[in-house]
């Protein structure tokens, strides 16, 4: 009868996890897990299976690092163990601090690697005065398949109507009118209110999302961003700001290039490249002198995106 209800459960639940655009489901060694991500946190639940040993845990990441390839995290892990081998059996607690994170292979799927110092307690089923605790050091690793989009929600109704009708009709795509503004568009309003949060990462979370969507309707918010008082909120709007484009973030941008911060600086002279306007030439010549690496890294490849480039 378990087995029946079990099933059932089953045929009910996933068929909606399917259409869930924030889950993903993992496949490691030796694990499965079902994982669930929002822009700063995530929480994932997996069931470890080994000859004679079952752990059922519980995740929980702070993402304190997102780009387009791949996404920092660290976090925590609680377990309860339950194992039974030839000459034992009992049952036992594990909790692990961890830190790692995920490369996207495709638009799909993404490979996801953390190390967790692991502290085990296990207690003997019969000899309840024999227990056993001490620290393993473990490696993560497992393929994750996500059933939506990365970092994503759903998309806005009126964008997918541009897409589909443009592949339909075969004409070229045009850009959907909320991108310009043109129409009110709630995930756009929502990530445009978390820019005014106290919390340095909800801002920085939200010009990264406002710049991967190229919101119109951010660009004078962003650039107010670009005063931020945290390095991190300052680069990712910049970013941002060159993605969505427009006359209005060049010399803001420009400004940029002289920020205390390399992180800043690097970012500036990225958004730049994106922005493509020739007439930040002299400004990225003059980034290429930069004391940072990778400040110089990214104004010669801005250069060469702007047409600017100093010819031999």
């Amino acid at each position: 009868m378990k087995r029946i209800s079990r099933l059932i459960l089953f045929l009910l639940v996933f068929p909606a996890v399917l259409k869930a655009e924030n889950l993903s489901f993992g496949l490691g060694y030796p694990y499965i897990s079902l994982k669930y991500d929002l822009p700063a946190v995530s929480a994932e639940g997996r069931f470890v299976s080994d000859p004679g040993i079952r752990v059922y845990s519980g995740r929980g990441y702070w993402n304190f690092h997102q780009s387009e390839k791949l996404n920092g995290f660290a976090g925590l892990e609680v377990g309860y163990i339950k194992f039974n081998t030839l000459d034992t059996r009992g049952t036992g607690y594990e909790g692990a601090l961890f830190v790692g994170g995920e490369y996207v292979v495709t638009e799909k799927i993404y490979l996801l690697m953390d190390f967790a110092p692991t502290l085990i307690a296990l207690r003997h089923d019969t000899y309840r005065d024999i227990k056993v605790s001490g620290v393993e050091y473990v490696v993560n690793l497992g393929f994750y398949y996500r059933f939506g989009k990365p970092g994503s929600k759903a998309e806005p109704a009126n964008k997918r109507a541009v897409k589909s009708s443009a592949a339909g009709g075969g004409a070229a795509q045009k850009e959907p009118d909320w991108l310009a503004g043109k129409i009110y568009n709630p995930e756009v309003e929502t990530w445009l209110s978390r820019l005014k949060s106290p919390d340095w990462q909800e801002r920085r979370v939200a010009a990264f999302e406002l710049g991967k969507i190229k919101a119109a309707q951010a660009l004078n918010p962003l650039l107010e961003l670009l005063n931020d008082e945290n390095d991190k909120v300052r680069g990712v709007a910049a970013l941002a700001l060159g993605r969505i484009g427009g006359q209005q973030a060049l010399y803001p941008l420009m400004e940029r290039l002289k920020d205390g911060s390399a992180y800043v600086r690097a970012s500036a002279a990225k958004g730049l490249g994106y922005l493509g306007d020739r007439h930040a030439g002299n400004a990225l010549e003059g980034a290429l002198k930069d004391p940072s690496k990778e400040v110089r890294k990214a104004a010669g490849k801005a250069l060469e995106k702007t047409g600017a480039a100093t010819q031999p």
